[in-house]
C-alpha cells in the first residue's frame, strides 16, 4: 500500500471517531471563561485556528511550533495536507503535504532564514527535514532492525543540539533514543523499555550548566533528564499526568496533558511548571494543590478534550492542538 493510500484508509477508518461527540468547545460562554492560575492565566478561544472543514478536511492535530518568520507551524492528520501554517490571527497561510500518514513530532532547527523543521511520522516510521517552504531537504535512515529490540520503529519526536546532533525518540516503537549527527549518520543509541514506558517527547534542555536532555516517560508520568551523550541524569515524577512532550520557554516548562484520569475520558490540560519544576498553573483544570501527586486533580469540562502539545508566542499566549478530539482544529488561550 503506498503512503497516500494508507493514509486515505486512515482517515476512512477513523473518520467515525468523534461523530456525535458533544464538544463544548464552542459554546458562547467559552470567550468569557478565563482559565489556569495564580499569575499563569489565560482566556481561551477554541474558535481561533477554526477552518472550512470542506476546504481543509482534520482527523486531528499532533504538535505546533513558532518559526523564524511568525508563523505557526502545525503538524495534522488529513487526506489533503499533513502541515497547516497558520498567522497569530488564525487564518491558514498554507497547507503543505508529504504524504505523511500519521505525522507526529514537530520540532525545529535553526534561526532566520536557515531555520529548518524536522517531522516524524510514527506510522511510516519516517523522519523528514523540511526547509521554511514546506520543502523536503533530506530524510534520516531508519535505525538496523537489530537495535529495535524486535519492534516496528514508530518515531515520535526530534531535538537537535548546538552542534547540529540529531535525536529521535521512538517513542511507540523501542523507547530508545537514537542520535545522529549533523550528516544524518547513526551514532549511537541509549534508553529503551526497561528506562521509558513510551519515550514520546523530547527537548534540548539549555537551562543547565551544560546542556542536556528532557525526555518524556508519558506511561509512568515523569520526566528524565540524560545527558547528550545517554547517560540517565535524573527523574522527575508527576503521578496524574500523562506528559506529551516538554516545551521549554524561558524558565518555565509547558507540556500538554493528554489524558489524566482515563484515555477517551476526554479530560485533557495543560501544565505549566516553574525553574523548580514545580506545577504552577494547570489551565483546563483544579488547582494544583500537592506537588507530589497530581491524580486528585479535576478536569474542568470544558477548556480541551484530548491536547497533545503546547506552542508560545512572544506574548505569552498559548496555542494548543489537539488529539482526537473531534476533529477540532487549533485553539488558543490568550494570557492576561
Amino acid at each position: 500500500m503506498t503512503p497516500a493510500s494508507s493514509r486515505r484508509t486512515f482517515i476512512k477508518q477513523s473518520a467515525t471517531l468523534g461523530m456525535g461527540l458533544a464538544l463544548p468547545l464552542n459554546s458562547p460562554s467559552m470567550s468569557k471563561t478565563l482559565v489556569g492560575h495564580g499569575t499563569f492565566i489565560y482566556q481561551a478561544d477554541a474558535k481561533w485556528g477554526n477552518l472550512d472543514p470542506q476546504k481543509h478536511p482534520l482527523q486531528h492535530c499532533h504538535e505546533m511550533v513558532l518559526d523564524s518568520r511568525g508563523r505557526l507551524v502545525c503538524s495534522s492528520v488529513s487526506n489533503q495536507h499533513d502541515v497547516l501554517v497558520y498567522n497569530k490571527d488564525g487564518k491558514l497561510l498554507k497547507a503543505w503535504a508529504h504524504e505523511l500518514p500519521e505525522p507526529h513530532g514537530l520540532s525545529k532547527a535553526g534561526e532566520g532564514e536557515d531555520q529548518t523543521f524536522w517531522i516524524t511520522d510514527c506510522t511510516d516510521g519516517r523522519v523528514i527535514n523540511l526547509d521554511l517552504d514546506g520543502r523536503i531537504i533530506r530524510e534520516l535512515d531508519a535505525p538496523p532492525t537489530e537495535l529495535l529490540d524486535g519492534k516496528p520503529y514508530k518515531p515520535t519526536e526530534t531535538t537537535v543540539a548546538g552542534n547540529g546532533d540529531i535525536y529521535v525518540t521512538d517513542g511507540y516503537g523501542s523507547n530508545k533514543i537514537f542520535r545522529y549527527d549533523s550528516k544524518g549518520r547513526l551514532q549511537h543509541s541509549f534508553g529503551g523499555s526497561e528506562f521509558f514506558d513510551c519515550s514520546h517527547g523530547i527537548v534540548l534542555d539549555e537551562r543547565t550548566a551544560q546542556p542536556t536532555l528532557l525526555i518524556t516517560s508519558r506511561g509512568a508520568n515523569e520526566f528524565q533528564r540524560w545527558s547528550l551523550d545517554g547517560k540517565q541524569l535524573d527523574v522527575h515524577r508527576l503521578p496524574g499526568l500523562s506528559i506529551c512532550r516538554p516545551v521549554i520557554d524561558g524558565e518555565e516548562t509547558y507540556f500538554a496533558v493528554i489524558v489524566t484520569k482515563s484515555w477517551w475520558a476526554y479530560d485533557g490540560m495543560v501544565a505549566v511548571l516553574d525553574r523548580n519544576m514545580k506545577v504552577v498553573s494547570l489551565p483546563g483544570g483544579s488547582a494544583p494543590m500537592d506537588q507530589s501527586d497530581f491524580t486528585g486533580v479535576k478536569y474542568d469540562n470544558r477548556t480541551f478534550l484530548n491536547p497533545h502539545d503546547v506552542c508560545l508566542d512572544e506574548d505569552k499566549n498559548l496555542y494548543v492542538p489537539q488529539w482526537y478530539s473531534g476533529r477540532t482544529y487549533p485553539l488558543r488561550l490568550r494570557r492576561v
